[in-house]
C-alpha cells in the first residue's frame, strides 16, 4: 500500500510543490477546522518561502515545500487567553489538513523556532522581537498574506525576513532576498549598497546579535550581502522554457 494511500499515517516530510493555488486551498481548509477548535480568530506569523509565494506586493516563487510559522508566540498568546493546548488543537487542524491535500506531515511546521532569537524588553523580561515586529500595526497593513474567518497569516517584516534568510543563504535565499532589495529599490527609490542594508539590519534586527560577531563572521555576512545586492541590481538572465523534443 502507498503511504499516500494510508488515512491514519503521514509522510513525514511534504514533496508536494505549494504553488499560490494550492497553498491557498490548504489555508482555506485549515481555516475551516480551526474554528471547530478555536473561540476566535487564529493568527499565525509565517517566516520563509511561505512569504515570497503569497506576499501581494512579491509573488516572485512559483512555490514553496513548507510554511514556516512561529509556534512560540503562538502559543503564548492563547494561553494569556487561558487556552493551554493551543498547540495541540492547531497540530490536529494542520494534519487533518494534510490528509486532504495528500501533503507531507511538515507542510506546515514551526522546526525553525529553536534557532529564533528572543531578546529582553526595557524590564529585562523576555519576548519574540521577530514576533512582536511582525504584528506591529505598520508590518500588519502591508505583510497580511492570507485573511479568512478563522486564520490570519501575517508575513515577518521585510527587514527580519532578510536577515534570517542571510543566516542559511542556501537554495531560494539569495534570490529571494535580491527581490526583496528589488521591490524597495523600486517603491523607494533606495539606492542599495552593502553598508545600507547592513546598518538597517543592526538597527531593525538587533536581537540577531550582530554586534558579538566575530570578525571573520561579519566579513561572511557581508560577503552574502554583497551578493545579494548584485543580484538585485543584475539578476541573471531567464533560462528559456525548450518545448517537447521531437525525435523522428
Amino acid at each position: 500500500m502507498s503511504r499516500r494511500s494510508s488515512s491514519s499515517t503521514l509522510p513525514e516530510h511534504n514533496d508536494v510543490m505549494l504553488t499560490p493555488d494550492i497553498l491557498i486551498g490548504a489555508l482555506h481548509d485549515l481555516s475551516t477546522r480551526l474554528r471547530q477548535y478555536f473561540p476566535s480568530t487564529v493568527r499565525l506569523v509565517v517566516h520563509g518561502g511561505a512569504i515570497m509565494v503569497l506576499h501581494p506586493m512579491l509573488a516572485c516563487r512559483g512555490g514553496t515545500r513548507d510554511v514556516d510559522f512561529i509556534k512560540r508566540s503562538f502559543e503564548a498568546e492563547w494561553i494569556a487567553l487561558g487556552v493551554t493546548d493551543a498547540g495541540a488543537r492547531l497540530a490536529t487542524c494542520i494534519k487533518a489538513t494534510a490528509r486532504k491535500f495528500h501533503l507531507g506531515a511538515d507542510w506546515m511546521n514551526s522546526a525553525a523556532d529553536v534557532a529564533l532569537p528572543m531578546a529582553f524588553d526595557a524590564y529585562g523580561k523576555t519576548y519574540d522581537p521577530i514576533y512582536t515586529d511582525a504584528v506591529s500595526p505598520a508590518n500588519m497593513s502591508i505583510s497580511t498574506l492570507f485573511t479568512s474567518p478563522g486564520l490570519v497569516i501575517i508575513g515577518v517584516s521585510w527587514a527580519w525576513s532578510i536577515a534570517l534568510k542571510l543566516v542559511r543563504y542556501d537554495k531560494h535565499d539569495p534570490q529571494d532576498i535580491a527581490s526583496i532589495l528589488r521591490l524597495g529599490r523600486n517603491q523607494r527609490n533606495v539606492k542599495w549598497t552593502r553598508s545600507l542594508l547592513e546598518s538597517w539590519l543592526v538597527q531593525e534586527c538587533g536581537a540577531m546579535g550582530y554586534a558579538a560577531y566575530a570578525p571573520w563572521q561579519m566579513e561572511a555576512l557581508r560577503k552574502k550581502m554583497r551578493n545579494a545586492i548584485e543580484l538585485a541590481y543584475h539578476p541573471p538572465p531567464a533560462v528559456p522554457q525548450l518545448g517537447p523534443v521531437r525525435v523522428y
